[in-house]
């Protein structure tokens, strides 16, 4: 391993399970240090030689919060970018240097906003999140394939997870029905596989509700109507700073709950839904603003459901759904930013 140039006041690492590349700019921008690290010790003897004086550049992915909060241990300055954004700025074929290279010249773009480096329990948190999210990804691959496999027999069914479990419960016992005994045992394994994800499912649900009942930022979001514990320890456990954000609409923006714009000079063209950021938090709120908007009913004299009724007579019920997440969002922005708790009538309902 070469000695560390101590002119280096931006070092920049492109991380991987055991090869790591290096390099290092002086505070002028010109990179003046490169290196290869072939094994995990030689990094962690990089770092007992780093100076207070370097920033640490990192791309989000495995691992970048683990070296993360060992440099911070030792007082390094670190931050870690999104890895959507360091590529927006390679430049060349994709490889170890120039990934690394993209990685500083991300790092001296004002525009790019480092992710947090977050506690360990904030990222137990988040793993818990992402199991719950495999779960359900893979529970309705299932539903699908039953789907798909009762079809090629002839037997169609209904849209919803009620209207496939009755048809199940009739299918594998009906042994008039045209299925093969060997289908209905693959299909019976494949159920009892969902059936078992969804018992997994409603664990973790209990978990992060009993999660989100100590911690006081939760409890203040759940006060939101169509915010439940999934929604708010989601977007605890991402850690966001609301400070960063000039407004509300940014907030939202940031998120992708608002139209994607393709303008140009006087031409301002709004497209769907940009759907940029955390897709999961995104699916969570507009899941909770459906459930809002399903008990919305024409006759509501609350001044607030009404206003989601002429956006469902407008927009449809799903155009309402994303209405209400990115209203929802805004507060959440107020509520994190300033405290305190949402006070609606529809809370009271």
């Amino acid at each position: 391993m070469k000695q560390f140039n101590a002119e280096v006041r931006t070092l920049a690492i492109d991380l991987a399970k055991n090869v790591f590349q290096l390099a290092g700019a002086d505070q002028l921008g010109e990179v003046i240090y490169e290196e290869r690290l072939k094994s995990r010790e030689a990094l962690r003897e990089l770092f007992a030689q780093l100076p207070e004086s370097v920033e640490v550049l990192m791309e989000t992915g495995p691992g970048a919060q683990a070296w993360a909060r060992t440099l911070r241990a030792r007082g390094i300055a670190v931050r870690i970018l999104p890895a959507q954004r360091v590529a927006e700025h390679r430049s060349g074929a994709k490889n170890d240097r120039n990934d690394v290279l993209a990685i500083l010249r991300a790092g001296r773009d004002t525009a790019i906003h480092a992710v947090p480096v977050k506690s360990v329990e904030l990222l137990t948190m988040q793993a818990l999140h992402r199991l719950r999210s495999g779960y359900v990804s893979r529970r309705t691959t299932i539903s699908n394939q039953v789907r798909g496999l009762l079809l090629e027999c002839g037997i169609a069914i209904k849209a919803g997870e009620p209207a496939l479990e009755a048809c199940l419960d009739r299918s594998l016992c009906d042994a008039s029905l045209p299925i093969p005994d060997r289908l209905r045992d693959a299909i019976a394994d494949l159920w009892a596989e969902h059936q078992g994800l969804g018992i997994k499912v409603a664990e973790l649900d209990r978990e992060l509700a009993q999660v989100a009942k100590r911690d006081p930022v939760t409890e203040r979001l759940m006060t939101i109507p169509g915010v439940g514990p999934t929604t708010a320890t989601a977007l605890v456990c991402k850690d966001i700073n609301p400070q960063r954000f000039a407004n509300a609409r940014q907030f939202a923006a940031y998120f992708g709950l608002v139209p994607d714009q393709h303008s140009s000079g006087n031409k301002v063209r709004l497209k769907g839904m940009s759907k940029r950021g955390d897709s999961y938090i995104r699916s969570c709120l507009i899941n909770g603003a459906h459930a809002v908007v399903r008990r919305v009913t024409p006759d509501s004299d609350d001044p607030r459901r009404r206003h989601i009724q002429r956006w469902i007579q407008r927009l449809g019920s799903k155009g309402a759904a994303v209405r209400l997440a990115n209203h929802n969002l805004r507060v959440i922005y107020a509520l994190m930013k300033t405290g305190g708790v949402y006070r609606d009538a529809m809370a009271k309902a």
